[in-house]
């Protein structure tokens, strides 16, 4: 007697409930990474996986099919486009990360109207918060000399995270109603993905106070006094 033993990818592909999705040129990349990972006993990002994308969408799926086929029809629209996809990738982890709060009866539902944001919790009390998903990918670009200029955590650049916040109030005209908005902010890159980058760009940055006679550490942390909360454009935020 032969026993064919399937792998958990395996079983998440055969029972994924759009099979066009998976021959994407986007999720065809995941799959090969995930099983080059796995044979060159590399770490994967256990949040973002070829794995953990499809247990998602077929959790979602079993939740809100509408909701989950919005995800995979703008992922299949964007297959060719890496950040595009990554994007919609942000917003189903965030929506995912709901379901267990939903089924425990913490909150009582989640939406989505794409005309209001991209993900809308209700609480069991009936209100509504809403939240704008900022999936950051900076392009990294060497000078002469081979040297990358990180300035993801500043305040002006274009790059930074306080920049595309502020793009998406001001551009977008996003998170400018009167009601509970809040903005969840993937960092997408190993290079930019620590505590340091966020709360360094949203506030006036990370400072240190000096004693000149001895260079001793007076104080240090981030300086709120000139964040970006004090701005009016965040006034709904």
């Amino acid at each position: 007697m032969t026993y064919i033993v399937k792998d958990e990818v395996d079983s998440a592909e055969e029972s994924f409930y759009d099979q066009d999705l998976l021959q994407t040129d986007y999720m065809q990349h995941y799959r090969k990474g995930y099983y080059h990972c796995r044979e060159e006993r590399f770490n994967l990002n256990c949040y973002r996986n070829y794995l953990s994308i499809l247990n998602y969408l077929n959790e979602i799926h079993q939740y809100n099919k509408p909701n989950a086929k919005s995800f995979t029809k703008r992922i299949k629209a964007h297959a060719k486009t890496w950040k595009e996809c990554e994007a919609v990738v942000s917003e189903v982890i965030v929506y995912h990360s709901y379901l267990r709060p939903m089924y425990e009866g913490l909150v009582r539902s989640i939406l989505i109207e794409h005309n209001e944001c991209d993900v809308i919790v209700e609480r069991c009390d009936g209100t509504k918060y809403y939240l704008e998903v900022f999936c950051i990918m900076p392009d990294f670009k060497e000078d002469e000399n081979g040297v990358i200029e990180v300035k993801t955590h500043t305040q002006e650049a274009f790059s930074s995270v306080r920049h595309k916040l502020l793009t998406k109030i001001n551009k977008q005209e996003q998170l400018s109603k009167t009601r509970e908005n809040f903005a969840v902010i993937e960092l997408n890159d190993q290079m930019i993905a620590n505590d340091f980058v966020v709360p360094s760009s949203l506030s006036d940055g990370y400072k240190i106070n000096l004693d000149l006679q001895n260079k001793n550490v007076i104080n240090e942390g981030y300086d709120w006094n000139k964040s970006v909360f004090e701005l009016p454009e965040t006034k709904f935020l």
